[in-house]
């Protein structure tokens, strides 16, 4: 089977019994066993269930009509619960916890015929924008074992790149699909704010309460455009138990008949760009222009990116630092003191530790300005494009304890540790923008995503907009030889 079919496709060809599900999932299983003891992407493997679930599905075949994705392999971020399936978020406490319901998202996936094969790796509790989990040790880049995938759906992103899964559900509070997507040349959706239920994520964790309220979103990771537009059909919608989920329906946008107008922008604080990124993207600019689209280099006119880290950091650390441990929230705290001012996204972030009511009170009314700064500009745009990190993919650096983070490196040029990972996808978690992320093709031997920005609540549209672009630049690549 091509890696690069759709699961939808896919679906479609059981029903016609042109493939079965457990040729589909002995084929996923068979690359797994090969390749995940290099890449390590599947951290638990539920195998016997697997095929004992492809076995039904087959039964099924020729019963007419079947579910969108029957029979069709998928993995799970090892943060969203699963029934009788070990579910850890990398957290130690939690190394054999053993749900007894799914996540509401694993639950719609599994309601709509998929299989689970497995859980992927994560960082502790969904932490870091690498891919390394003190249970099951670090999760490597499929284009260069040597190179990070990406965090915190790390595992998720280099499971679909593999083809050890079709797709595989994602959770994003500072990039957590959007720079997996990127480092290991796969599609990623992060859905408006509040658009899929956050039902049996950890964190928080089992039991507790919550205490992130602002910037998180969900979505999955696939290899094609009609992958996530399936997958948003499936997982959108409130659940009864998230409260804060719309019943805002899914739908189908209607048809552009007219050339695209796209927006681009580099330019976020004077931070570097390195030559891949930069190449990748004046490709895709000068795609877009031979196809007869409207692509502009501009931006929202007073959409203040600093501003934009500010509030990110002070809300971010506000919420996340009440499921912090008192000691350690107030010993990182202090240390924001010393962070200079050359490091504005950590700083912010180590300030909002401290939940000043003032400070967070501020930063939530910057982000209402700044919502409304990106959505008017998107009245005149298709949709945003923008680079999702200064780096591609880099090699693997541990982060211990209070331990300083290191420096990366932009073509030679050092930058500070979250400057250099998660400046250009977070002032996005603070807008609550739906941000699909793109292939946009293999430079020097590493895979290249961008970012597109589309307005909150217009999902569809954004992703009818990504599959116009897929179809003209170009999507997914397998690293298989």
């Amino acid at each position: 089977m091509e890696l690069i079919e759709s699961a939808r496709n896919t679906a479609q060809k059981i029903l016609r019994g042109e493939t079965s599900a457990t040729e589909l999932v002995e084929g996923c299983l068979a690359r797994i066993k090969q390749h995940n003891p290099t890449i390590n992407a599947i951290v638990t493997l539920d195998e016997d269930r697997a095929l004992a679930a492809a076995t039904q599905a087959d039964a099924l075949q020729g019963a007419g009509k079947l579910l969108p994705l029957h029979g069709i392999p998928i993995s799970v971020k090892d943060a969203f619960e699963t029934a009788g399936l070990k579910t850890t978020s990398s957290h130690l406490p939690l190394a054999n916890h053993i749900p007894v319901r799914d996540a509401t998202v694993v639950a719609r996936l599994k309601a709509a015929g998929a299989i689970v094969l497995g859980k992927t790796n994560l960082p502790e509790l969904a932490g870091n924008p690498q891919c390394w989990s003190p249970l099951f040790g670090a999760t490597n880049n499929p284009w260069n074992p040597a190179l990070t995938s990406g965090g915190s759906s790390g595992g998720s992103a280099a499971a679909v790149a593999m083809g050890f899964s079709f797709l595989d559900p994602g959770s994003d509070i500072g990039g957590s699909i959007r720079i997996p997507a990127a480092y290991c040349g796969v599609a990623g959706l992060k859905a408006t704010e509040n658009r899929i239920p956050r039902t049996g994520h950890i964190p928080h964790l089992p039991d507790g309460s919550r205490s992130v309220r602002h910037l998180l979103s969900f979505g999955l990771l696939a290899r094609c455009v009609d992958d996530l537009q399936l997958g948003l059909e499936l997982l959108a919608g409130p659940d009864g138990i998230d409260s804060e989920v719309p019943p805002l329906p899914v739908v189908s946008p209607s048809t552009i008949h007219r050339p695209l107008r796209i927006a681009w922008w580099d330019d976020f604080g004077g931070l570097p760009l390195c030559r891949r990124t930069r190449q990748a993207l004046s490709r895709t600019v000068e795609c877009l222009r031979q196809q007869g689209f409207t692509v502009e280099h501009r931006c929202p006119p007073r959409f203040d990116i600093e501003q934009a880290w500010y509030a990110y950091g002070i809300i971010a650390g506000g919420e996340i630092g009440l499921g912090m441990p008192a000691m350690q929230r107030t010993m990182l705290s202090l240390a924001g003191r010393l962070v200079p001012n050359s490091q504005p996204v950590a700083r912010a972030f180590l300030r909002g530790l401290t939940f000043s009511a003032r400070h967070y009170n501020e930063a939530l009314n910057i982000r209402e300005r700044l919502i409304g700064e990106l959505e008017a500009f998107l009245e005149e745009w298709d949709a945003w494009l923008c680079p999702v990190a200064p780096i591609t993919a880099y090699p693997h650096c541990r982060l211990d304890g209070f331990r300083k983070p290191p420096k990366l490196s932009v073509d030679g040029h050092p930058l500070p540790y979250m400057e250099a990972t998660v400046s250009m996808v977070t002032p996005f978690s603070l807008t609550g923008s739906p941000v699909v992320v793109l292939p946009a093709g293999i430079e020097e031997g590493l895979p290249v995503g961008l970012q597109w920005i589309g307005r909150r609540w217009h999902d569809e549209s954004l992703l009818a907009v990504c599959a116009q672009v897929e179809a003209t630049v170009g999507g997914y690549k397998s690293p298989l030889p």
